[in-house]
C-alpha cells in the first residue's frame, strides 16, 4: 500500500503542475529550448519515440516551434558520444537537456555541476543526485510492472498452447520491470502456463530479437511480448507465425494491427510540462517523476478490439488494470533470482480455515505465491493455533534460525516477544499486525476496520425488523474493536432508534462462548448480528438457526452461510505481502507500516446470497464511497 500512496501523491503533483504548466509556460516571452539525447530513432516504435512524441505534443500545446524548440540527437547509444552531445547543448544555451536512458547516468552526474543554470533530466530512475549537492537534475521513472501485469494477465487467458515468450533486451531499467510484471500477470490468470524469458543483450538488435522469438515459437509459444527498439524483429516473427503480441512503450497496433492485442503506452507530456513549469518557477531540478496507471499519470493501456478477442477477456484485462490502479493488486518490481526460493513463515493464533483473521492472511500469502510462480519460487511455512505468546516466540525464533526471509507474527499479542528477538536476527525481516510500530527489520500492518464496519452497520440499521442489533465481540482491542466501533456508528447513522446489544466474550477463539452470547442477544430480540475474530463461527450458526442475518469481517463468510451472511468486510493483505517481499528483495527489511482502507482497496465489501433491497444497497455504496474519499470520517474510538 505504501507504494500506491506514494504514487497518488506523484499523481497529484503531475496533475497540478501539468494543468497549469502549459498555460503558464506558453505565456512566457522567451522560447523554451529542449534537447533530447536518445539511444535510438524518433521512429523506433518504442522507448525513444515515446519521448519524442511527447515532446512534440508539449510543443504543440505551448504554441508551436516559436514557443518551444526541440533538438534531437538520435541513435546515440554510446555514452561518451551522448556526454559530448549533452555538453554541446548546455554550451549552446539549451534550457533543458534530456538524457533519455539509464546508461547516461554517470556522464550526467559528472557534467551537470559544470552547467548550474541548465536543467538536465534522465530516466528511468528516481536519482536526482540531490544527496550529492546537485540542484539541476530531474529524474523520471515508469512503473512498467503495472502495465506489464495487465498485459500478462490477458496473455495468460489468451494463450492456447500454454506457452508464452518474453523477448527482453537487457535486464535493467523499465524493461525488467515490465517483464517482471508481465510474468506475474500470467501467473495470476494462468498458473499452468509456461513463460519463456530470454534477453538478447541489446536494446536495438532487431535480428537478435527475431532469432529469440523464433526459438520461443519453436518451443510452443503462441503469444510474445518484449520491449525496447529491438522489438520490430520479434513482432514480425510472431505475426508470421499467426500469434499475438503485447506491446509496451508505444502503441504498436499502427504497424501490426492484426497482431498486437494490447499495449502499455508511455505518455511523458505531464512530466515534460511539469519540468518546464518547475524551471520557469525557479526550480532547476531535484524532483523525481513517475508514470503509473493512476488516472492522468502518464501510463495508459490500449486494447485491440478489432482482432476477435472475446469481450470476456477484454473485460478481464480492464479489470486487472482497475485492480492495479486501485491497489487491490501489487505487482512486484523485483522477483527472486532464478533458482532462488523466497521463504515466508507465519505464526498465527488460529487455523488457516478460521474464516476470519488467520485465513485472510493465509489466503493473501497463497495469492502472492501464485503470482510469483508457485512453490518453486515462494515457500510458505505455517504455525497455526499458536495463541500462547511464549510458544509463538519460540516458533518465530526457530524460523529465523532456519533462514526464512520474512517471518510474520500475525497477532498484536506477539509484539513484545517480536521486538525482543528481532534484534538477534538483523538479516531477517519480520512483520506483525494489527499494529503501526516498526523497527529496522520489522514491518507493521493494520486494517482500518472501522470503515467497513460503518458500511455494514448502515445496512444492519436499515435491515433490522425488530430494531435490535447484536454484536458479539472478542476482546476490546485491535481491529476487532475498530470494527465494532465503526459498526455501531453505521447503525446509529441509518437507524438512530435501533437498540445495540454489545457483549465481549473475552476470547478470540471460543466458538461455544460466542454461540452463547449470540443466543442471549437473539433472545433479547436481535434479528441482526455481527462480530469478529475466529470465534464467530459459533455465533453465525446461532443466528442462522434463528432465521436472522449476519454481517462479517476479516474474511468472506458467505461461502459457509450464503443465506445468512449479508456482507463481509474482507481484508486483502496480498498487496501488503507483495510490497514487503519487494522491499526485502531490494534490501529493505523493515521500517514501513501498511494500512488497509476502503480507498486503497485493502478493505472490500463482499456480498453473500441474502437479497439486499435496492435502497439498502444504494445507501451502502454511498456510504462506502463517502468513507473512501473522506467525506465521512468514522471514529476509531467511541466516547465512554
Amino acid at each position: 500500500m505504501g507504494k500506491n500512496k506514494m504514487r497518488f501523491v506523484t499523481l497529484l503533483l503531475l496533475l497540478a503542475l501539468g494543468s497549469i504548466g502549459v498555460l503558464s509556460v506558453s505565456a512566457q516571452d522567451d522560447m523554451v529550448r529542449v534537447a533530447i539525447i536518445m539511444p535510438s530513432s524518433t521512429t523506433d516504435l518504442a522507448w525513444s519515440q515515446s519521448m519524442y512524441d511527447s515532446a512534440v505534443a508539449v510543443q504543440t500545446a505551448m504554441g508551436g516551434e516559436s514557443a518551444m524548440e526541440i533538438a534531437v540527437s538520435e541513435g546515440t547509444f554510446d555514452v561518451t558520444a551522448a556526454a559530448d552531445a549533452a555538453r554541446d547543448y548546455a554550451e549552446d544555451g539549451f534550457d533543458l537537456v534530456i538524457m533519455h536512458g539509464t546508461q547516461y547516468g554517470t556522464s550526467l552526474q559528472e557534467l551537470a555541476p559544470d552547467y548550474p543554470d541548465t536543467s538536465f533530466a534522465w530516466g528511468t530512475t528516481t536519482e536526482t543526485f540531490a544527496d550529492e549537492g546537485l540542484t539541476n537534475v530531474f529524474a523520471y521513472d515508469v512503473a512498467a510492472e503495472e502495465g506489464g501485469y495487465v498485459n500478462g494477465y490477458m496473455a495468460g487467458l489468451l494463450t492456447e498452447s500454454g506457452v508464452i515468450g518474453v523477448v527482453g533486451p537487457v535486464p535493467a531499467g523499465d524493461a525488467i520491470l515490465y517483464n517482471n510484471g508481465f510474468v506475474q500477470g500470467v501467473n495470476a490468470s494462468n498458473p499452468d502456463a509456461d513463460v519463456l524469458v530470454a534477453y538478447t543483450g541489446s536494446f536495438g538488435d532487431t535480428a537478435a530479437a527475431a532469432e529469440v522469438a523464433q526459438t520461443q515459437i519453436a518451443a510452443g509459444a503462441d503469444i510474445l511480448t518484449g520491449s525496447a527498439q529491438q522489438v520490430p524483429g520479434a513482432i514480425d516473427t510472431i505475426q508470421a507465425a499467426g500469434g499475438l503480441w503485447f506491446s509496451t512503450d508505444v502503441d504498436q497496433r499502427s504497424n501490426w494491427p492484426e497482431t498486437v492485442a494490447a499495449a502499455m503506452v508511455y505518455d511523458w507530456t505531464g512530466v515534460l510540462t511539469a519540468i518546464i513549469e518547475n524551471r520557469a518557477a525557479g526550480t532547476l531540478g531535484g524532483v523525481a517523476y513517475e508514470l503509473n496507471l493512476q488516472e492522468g499519470s502518464g501510463l495508459t493501456m490500449v486494447y485491440n478490439t478489432d482482432i476477435g478477442i472475446s469481450e470476456d477477456i477484454l473485460a478481464a484485462g480492464m479489470a486487472a488494470e482497475d485492480w492495479v490502479r486501485s491497489g487491490a493488486v501489487y505487482a512486484l518490481r523485483t522477483l527472486p533470482a532464478e533458482g532462488e526460493v523466497f521463504r515466508v513463515a507465519i505464526v498465527m493464533p488460529s487455523s488457516t480455515t478460521d474464516l476470519a483473521w488467520s485465513q485472510a492472511m493465509v489466503d493473501a500469502l497463497m495469492n502472492v505465491q501464485q503470482q510469483l510462480g508457485g512453490e518453486g519460487v515462494m515457500e510458505i511455512a505455517i504455525s497455526e493455533g499458536v495463541f500462547d505468546v511464549t510458544a509463538a516466540a519460540e516458533a518465530l525464533r526457530d524460523y529465523a534460525d532456519e533462514g526464512y526471509n520474512l517471518v510474520i507474527a500475525h497477532g498484536t499479542q506477539y509484539g513484545t516477544s517480536l521486538f525482543e528477538l528481532a534484534v538477534d536476527y538483523p538479516d531477517t525481516a519480520f512483520a506483525w499486525g494489527t499494529a503501526v510500530d516498526t523497527g529496522e527489520n520489522i514491518f507493521a500492518y493494520e486494517a482500518r476496520a472501522e470503515q467497513g464496519g460503518y458500511v455494514n452497520g448502515i445496512m444492519a440499521g436499515l435491515m433490522t425488523e425488530s430494531g435490535v442489533v447484536g454484536i458479539v465481540g472478542p476482546v476490546p482491542a485491535g481491529d476487532g474493536l475498530l470494527y465494532i466501533n465503526g459498526f455501531q456508528q453505521g447503525v446509529m447513522a441509518s437507524n438512530p432508534d435501533a437498540e445495540i446489544l454489545l457483549a465481549y466474550t473475552g476470547s478470540f477463539g471460543d466458538t461455544a462462548l460466542a454461540a452463547e452470547t449470540a443466543q442471549t442477544q437473539i433472545a433479547a430480540g436481535a434479528d441482526v448480528l455481527s462480530g469478529s475474530a475466529q470465534q464467530v463461527v459459533g455465533a453465525i450458526d446461532q443466528v442462522q438457526t434463528a432465521g436472522g442475518i449476519w454481517f462479517g469481517t476479516q474474511s468472506d463468510q458467505s461461502g459457509n452461510w450464503p443465506e445468512t451472511v449479508v456482507s463481509s468486510q474482507v481484508y486483502h493483505w496480498s498487496p501488503v505481502v507483495g510490497s514487503m517481499i519487494d522491499l526485502i528483495l531490494s534490501g529493505t527489511n523493515g521500517g514501513v507500516a501498511y494500512e488497509l482502507t476502503l480507498e486503497n482497496a485493502g478493505l472490500d465489501i463482499v456480498f453473500g446470497g441474502v437479497e439486499v433491497p435496492e435502497d439498502v444497497m444504494a445507501a451502502a455504496m454511498e456510504a462506502a464511497d463517502a468513507v473512501a474519499v473522506g467525506e465521512i470520517v468514522v471514529e476509531q474510538v467511541l466516547p465512554e
